[in-house]
């Protein structure tokens, strides 16, 4: 199977997954915003979360992994509805001088830990800094581990120290440009 046609099954059948708003400081210190749907926690002690970014046609690194691996720290916004017009354009190809957080007309605030800074706007932000970064399959993929610094909750979607899921949409991608929003929960 192609490379193209696995990405496409995988990503069809692996849903909803969840979304990873990532920003980076460039090399010239511009803000990079990009968004990751292969994204998960791994560990809870420390506080791990992993991002899988492949590389780019020519083999070299996408923006944010460049970043990373030099600056060593990210903010990780969690994805709402909200958003999803701001996002989807957040994943075009920019020019790794411009800063698509001033391109979407978007702000940001200071990070409390780290210098990275994280959107102003958004329920959920993750200050961040690279434990590791694993080369997975052929070389096209790396997964890089990121431990979680400090946790940013907006108190409109908490009660006490417990999240309303209902008060929280998170936007989760589905197969091709396809999202889906978190709306019902439920228990057994």
């Amino acid at each position: 199977m192609s490379r193209e046609k696995s990405y496409y099954w995988l990503s069809s059948l692996v849903v909803p997954r969840p979304i990873a708003w990532v920003t980076t400081l460039s090399e010239n210190q511009e803000v990079n915003l990009a968004p990751f749907s292969s994204f998960n926690y791994v560990a809870h002690d420390p506080c791990l979360i992993a991002i899988n970014i492949n590389r780019k046609q020519d083999g070299s690194h996408k923006d944010t992994a460049r970043n990373l691996v030099r600056e060593r720290e990210a903010v990780i916004q969690m994805a709402e509805k909200s958003h999803v017009r701001e996002l989807d354009l957040s994943s075009r190809e920019f020019d790794p001088s411009q800063s698509e957080v001033k391109a979407l007309g978007l702000s940001t605030r200071s990070s409390a830990l780290i210098r990275t800074p994280r959107l102003e706007s958004g329920s959920i932000q993750l200050e961040c800094k690279l434990d590791q970064v694993i080369p997975l399959g052929n070389g096209v993929n790396e997964l890089f581990i990121l431990e979680v610094l400090c946790f940013h909750v907006d108190e409109r979607i908490l009660q006490g120290d417990k999240l309303i899921h209902s008060h929280y949409q998170p936007l989760c991608r589905v197969s091709g440009p396809y999202y889906a929003v978190v709306e019902q929960t439920f228990q057994v």
